[in-house]
């Protein structure tokens, strides 16, 4: 029975370009909708029986949807899909497919950017109203030795590098935004910081060579990004065998407001979800802690319930030949 479902989910030809647009990206109805230029209505049935034939997940994330392939499909499915990865190139909309979903992958990013281009002036406040800056302490007391070179992914205005740079011997800020990289720099010459580089680079594909860094921190950042996952094979990539990632964030929550007035990807995090991701990137031992709920001024006058902190940190193998990043379907 499962062997005919499965025939029966692949037998349309707009199911096919469906499940090719998820095989890209995670997206949402609306988005697989401009991708394959069809109403909501088909694509909703057609993302529907994808999934029930076991090609296609949804997670629900606030009010948003988001589909892309599974990663554990069933044996017809997966037998299928595996057939289908290296000819889907051929159907006859796949070119006007994909160019759609560049352009609603930039469309993405450029919201993402726009919302840091815009705060960028006033961070450091906004940041202080939502968490105080306990957060940065939480990440700091991870990391004991002196004289390493680290990494801050998702630096912003560099609060943390800025702290980090008084007992590193080099730290390395990463930010995809322009005006917070600016204000960093800024910070930086005003402390006449010697030991601080900023570099503009994508969380999920970091401009720092494999194994180049001693440790890797990534604070207060993954539930901004579109791939999470991606991000954290990315800082066990960049840290050599025997250093740290030391990644601290949101535990999962229901506060759809950061979604809408912060530009939160992701309402936290589960904590199976986060330790998954590391073993998928080679590294087994981690070291996971709640906390508490560490409210800044805005949260705290508003009467929101203060969402739980974790930090995790894990230690890269010393003889690890170099961390695996994420095997997809694609």
């Amino acid at each position: 029975m499962d062997f005919v479902r499965t025939l029966k989910a692949l037998a349309d030809p707009i199911r096919l370009r469906v499940l090719a647009a998820v095989a890209e990206e995670e997206l949402t109805v609306g988005e697989v909708q401009e991708v394959v230029e069809s109403v909501q209505s088909s694509v909703s049935r057609n993302l529907a029986i994808l999934r029930d034939a076991g090609f296609v997940q949804d997670r629900k994330e606030g009010t948003n949807v988001y589909f892309s392939v599974r990663q554990d499909m069933p044996e017809p499915a997966g037998e299928f899909f595996k057939s289908l990865q290296t000819r889907m190139a051929e159907l006859p909309e796949a070119q006007g497919d994909r160019a759609r979903l560049e352009d609603c992958r930039r469309r993405r990013l450029h919201r993402s950017q726009g919302y840091f281009e815009s705060v960028a002036g006033d961070w450091e406040r906004i940041r202080k109203n939502y968490f105080d800056d306990r957060v940065t302490s939480f990440a700091i007391e991870k990391l004991l030795p002196r004289n390493l070179v680290l990494a801050d992914v998702g630096c912003g205005t560099g609060s943390l590098t800025v702290e980090l740079a008084r007992f590193a011997e080099k730290v390395i800020g990463v930010d995809l935004s322009q005006e917070m990289l600016r204000r960093a720099r800024n910070v930086a010459k005003e402390r006449q910081l010697r030991n601080v580089e900023f570099r503009r680079g994508d969380a999920l594909q970091l401009p720092l060579e494999a194994r180049s860094v001693d440790a890797a921190f990534c604070v207060m950042v993954l539930h901004f990004l579109s791939d999470p996952q991606q991000a954290v094979a990315e800082l066990c990539r960049i840290t050599r065998g025997g250093g740290s990632v030391i990644v601290v964030d949101l535990v999962q929550h229901n506060q759809e407001w950061m979604s809408e007035q912060m530009a939160h990807r992701w309402l936290g995090f589960e904590r199976n979800s986060l330790e998954e991701w590391f073993r998928d990137a080679g590294v087994t031992e981690i070291t996971y802690e709640l906390t508490g709920t560490y409210a800044g001024e805005k949260m705290a006058r508003n009467g929101n319930r203060p969402v739980e902190i974790f930090v995790a940190r894990v230690i890269l193998a010393a003889s690890d030949k170099g961390q695996r990043t994420r095997k997809a379907n694609r």
